[in-house]
């Protein structure tokens, strides 16, 4: 979805290349783009190209069925819908869609995987020790 059609929906306003939806931000990357490097994000990422490197985001990321993704991911709420390869973080829930194929290690709160996805790595379930700040 472009930021247009997002604007067009009537809950979505755009603000500096950013699509806010009921108040959260959230960066979309079309099938054709390319993100190289570490992303740190307040808000969600929508990730259909391709992504190496690092994504860690406040919100959700959601990884598009035709995506190819080798970096480490963090995020609240996690879907993988597409080929991922790396360490995953969900400090709430990882959901693999039917189609996904996740090679690497993850930590969750909740997982569920859909039939038909693949999941090879070590699984750590469980809550998450919050460090107080200042340590």
């Amino acid at each position: 979805m472009d930021v247009q059609e997002a604007v067009a929906e009537g809950t979505a306003s755009a603000e500096n290349g950013e699509v806010k939806r009921d108040g959260r931000k959230q960066f979309s990357m079309g099938p054709g783009d390319i993100l190289e490097g570490k992303l740190i994000y307040d808000g969600s990422v929508h990730a259909d190209g391709k992504v190496e490197g690092e994504v860690r985001v406040t919100g959700n990321i959601d990884v598009a069925s035709g995506a190819s993704v080798k970096a480490l991911l963090e995020g609240a709420n996690v879907t993988l819908k597409g080929q991922v390869e790396g360490m995953v973080t969900a400090r709430d829930k990882l959901t693999l869609g039917k189609n996904a194929r996740l090679s690497g290690d993850i930590q969750v709160r909740r997982l569920q995987i859909d039939d038909g996805a693949t999941l090879n790595g070590h699984v750590r379930m469980g809550d998450f020790e919050h460090q107080a700040s200042g340590q």
